[in-house]
């Protein structure tokens, strides 16, 4: 199944009606988002973070026509700032936040706290840099009181307002002309992209990290910047075969940017671009689009990967 940002998507597993179709039928959004004490095995699953079990809440977005939430995860306080840890989606398209596993969250920190030295800056989208803050105690500046990137259907205006309010809350004001910079270099070419990126530095040995759904965040963000969509092939992982069937399918769309292939429950989910000179973003370059080489990057250096995450420390 295809599908852009916002457009119609059918649920896996609970035969939910899709997030983005909803949209259409009812302008105000169908859902609740309640917060809860944290159960005692979601606590230990990120214990070895060393947060305090009174900081951590299990957050539900829950339809009036579901029986089960359709988005579950584990949020963290950093003062009055919620910190998305784990977020699990039961529809295709996120809700908010794309999924993340406690294991591979607690991974990617361990990993952030060992391969960044003291003295150095880790520049992260919001959500990830306040993680890095709370758990790792790295100098993660980047914040945003806009909370830009939420993934959240176009035509939901009351709920993106409500939604960037909630997670925006006590982010300082002055944090969103810096973070917009980021977003800016994120969207420009390698040269202009790292040298926004040492500024936004400030002089120190700075890191990058970025996950594959920080493309779709930056799209939600700039609306029109990135001709990111895309498509479902069903398989139980990615392999020859997907990535050959994928790339006859763009072929015969007459569809040349470039694509990353994510696996999901059952299926491979081949991320695209329909302008080929998307491909040329520093954000496509740090991810790994068919037309990218992370291992060729001119002015970064790649550090650490794990599934969806890619960490580059920047060169001298």
């Amino acid at each position: 199944m295809q599908r852009t940002l916002g457009a119609a998507l059918v649920a896996s597993g609970l035969a939910l009606l899709g997030w983005a179709a909803w949209s259409t039928l009812h302008p105000t959004p169908p859902y609740a988002l309640t917060l809860a004490a944290a159960p005692a095995d979601a606590v230990k699953e990120v214990s070895v973070l060393g947060l305090a079990p009174e900081t951590l809440q299990r957050v539900e977005i829950t339809s009036p026509d579901e029986r089960r939430p359709i988005a579950s995860g584990l949020i963290a306080h950093e003062g009055e700032r919620l910190v998305p840890l784990v977020w699990r989606n039961e529809v295709t398209e996120p809700i908010l936040f794309a999924d993340v596993s406690a294991a591979d969250m607690t991974k990617v920190l361990a990993a952030i706290r060992a391969h960044t030295p003291e003295g150095s800056v880790v520049l992260a989208w919001w959500d990830l840099s306040r993680a890095i803050r709370l758990a790792t105690k790295k100098d993660a500046p980047l914040d945003d009181p806009q909370a830009r990137g939420l993934q959240i259907p176009p035509t939901w205006m009351d709920a993106r307002e409500a939604e960037s309010r909630r997670f925006g809350a006590g982010a300082p004001s002055q944090a969103a002309e810096g973070f917009g910079q980021f977003i800016d270099a994120l969207l420009s070419d390698e040269t202009q992209g790292v040298a926004a990126l040492a500024r936004l530095a400030g002089g120190k040995p700075a890191y990058v990290a970025v996950h594959i759904s920080d493309v779709w965040k930056a799209a939600a963000a700039r609306p029109g910047r990135l001709s990111v969509t895309y498509k479902d092939f069903p398989s139980a992982g990615v392999s020859h075969g997907v990535i050959k069937s994928a790339t006859q399918w763009m072929r015969e769309q007459k569809i040349n940017g470039g694509f990353a292939a994510e696996p999901m429950d059952g299926a491979t989910r081949l991320h695209y671009f329909q302008r080929r000179q998307d491909s040329d973003t520093l954000i496509a370059k740090l991810l790994p689009f068919s037309t990218s080489n992370p291992m060729q990057l001119d002015r970064l250096e790649l550090v650490y990967q794990h599934k969806g995450w890619w960490v580059y420390r920047l060169k001298a």
